[in-house]
C-alpha cells in the first residue's frame, strides 16, 4: 500500500511541474554583445543562469525518482527519461536516469545519464538523507536557440530537513536541500568551463493533492561555499575566456514554478579579481526594464558592471 501511495504521489509530482511550466513559455530574445568591459560578465551570468536551471532540473528529477522509491516505471518519470538500477553492491544501490528527448515543457532536448548512488537503508524523506550524483555526458540543447552544451560532473545532494516536496502544505512549511560538487561544461563554440557549486535550496509552497499541482512552489537559493576570502559562494570556477570568477549571493535568489522556475528576485555578485571586473546581478525586471510587480513574471534582469574605472548598466533577457 505504501509503494502504491508513493507511486501515485510521484505521478502527481511530475504532472505538477509539467503543467505549471508549460503555461509559462516565452521565446528568449538574443542580446547583442555588451558594451566594452561588460561582455565577459554578461557571458558568465548567462551561462550561470542556464547551468543552474539544468542543475535544478536534475535535482527535481532525483526528487521524483526518490519519491517513487526507484520504481522501474516510465509513467512517473520526467518526459522522455527512463530509470534503471543495478544490483546492490555492499550497502549501496545505484540508479540511472537516462534521457532521450525533450523535457516536459519542451524547452530542452536532453540525452545522457545521471547516476545516483544511495545507501540501501537511506530513504529520501529522512533528515540528512544523502545521495551521490554523477552526470555522465549529458548533452542539453536549448530549443529556442539550438545551442548545445555537454555536462559531466560529480556532486553530493543532501535532504537537510527531510520530507518530500509533495508534503509541503501538510504541516511542512519549508524543505532544505544542499548540493555541492563540480561540473565541466563544453560549449558548442569549442570553449569550456569548470563550474563549482555550493547551493543551499530552500523550498516553500503548497501541494494540492486533489488537483495534483502546486498551488505555490518557490525555490530560494543562496551559497555556502568558501574559497580564500570569498564566502557565501553559490558558484565559482573558470569562465569560457579563462577568467577565474566567484559568484556570491548577498540576497537569496528566488525561482518561482509559476514563472517557469525563472529567477524572480534576489541579488548575485560576480567577482573577477584578476581582471579588476565584476557585476551585481539584480533579478525581477520586465521587458521595459522596470521592476516587476508580483504576480507578474519577470523577463529580464539587471547587470550593474564595472571594469577598472569603467562601469555601466545593462538589462539581459532570462
Amino acid at each position: 500500500m505504501k509503494t502504491t501511495h508513493l507511486f501515485k504521489l510521484s505521478m502527481l509530482l511530475t504532472a505538477a511541474f509539467a503543467l505549471a511550466i508549460m503555461g509559462c513559455q516565452k521565446n528568449p530574445n538574443t542580446d547583442p554583445p555588451g558594451p566594452d568591459g561588460s561582455t565577459s560578465v554578461q557571458q558568465i551570468s548567462q551561462d550561470d543562469n542556464q547551468l543552474q536551471k539544468i542543475d535544478d532540473d536534475i535535482n527535481l528529477d532525483i526528487e521524483i525518482m526518490m519519491t517513487g522509491g526507484g520504481l522501474k516505471s516510465t509513467t512517473w518519470l520526467p518526459c522522455n527519461a527512463t530509470i534503471d538500477s543495478t544490483n546492490i553492491v555492499n550497502d549501496t544501490i545505484t540508479y540511472y536516469i537516462t534521457y532521450h528527448g525533450l523535457n516536459c515543457p519542451g524547452t530542452l532536448f536532453r540525452t545522457g545519464k545521471v547516476e545516483v548512488k544511495k545507501h540501501v537503508g537511506t530513504h529520501w524523506y529522512m533528515p540528512g538523507a544523502t545521495v551521490m550524483v554523477q552526470i555522465i555526458n549529458m548533452e542539453v540543447t536549448r530549443v529556442a536557440t539550438g545551442k548545445t552544451i555537454v555536462i559531466n560532473g560529480v556532486k553530493t545532494h543532501k535532504n537537510v530537513t527531510g520530507y518530500l516536496l509533495i508534503q509541503l502544505g501538510f504541516d511542512i512549511n519549508t524543505i532544505v536541500h544542499k548540493t555541492h560538487g563540480f561540473m565541466t561544461v563544453n560549449f558548442d563554440d569549442g570553449s569550456n568551463r569548470t563550474w563549482n557549486i555550493a547551493r543551499r535550496c530552500l523550498y516553500t509552497g503548497v501541494f494540492n493533492i486533489n488537483t495534483g499541482t502546486f498551488d505555490q512552489l518557490v525555490l530560494g537559493v543562496d551559497g555556502f561555499g568558501q574559497v580564500g576570502a570569498y564566502t557565501g559562494l553559490v558558484t565559482w570556477g573558470v569562465a569560457r575566456n579563462g577568467d577565474q570568477f566567484y559568484i556570491s549571493v548577498p540576497q537569496p535568489v528566488h525561482f518561482d514554478l509559476a514563472c517557469n522556475f525563472n529567477p524572480v528576485n534576489g541579488i548575485q555578485v560576480i567577482d573577477i579579481p584578476s581582471a579588476d571586473k565584476g557585476a551585481t546581478i539584480t533579478y525581477g525586471y520586465d521587458s521595459n526594464n522596470d521592476p516587476v510587480i508580483p504576480p507578474a513574471c519577470p523577463t529580464k534582469y539587471k547587470v550593474d558592471w564595472y571594469h577598472g574605472q569603467n562601469s555601466g548598466t545593462i538589462f539581459l533577457w532570462l
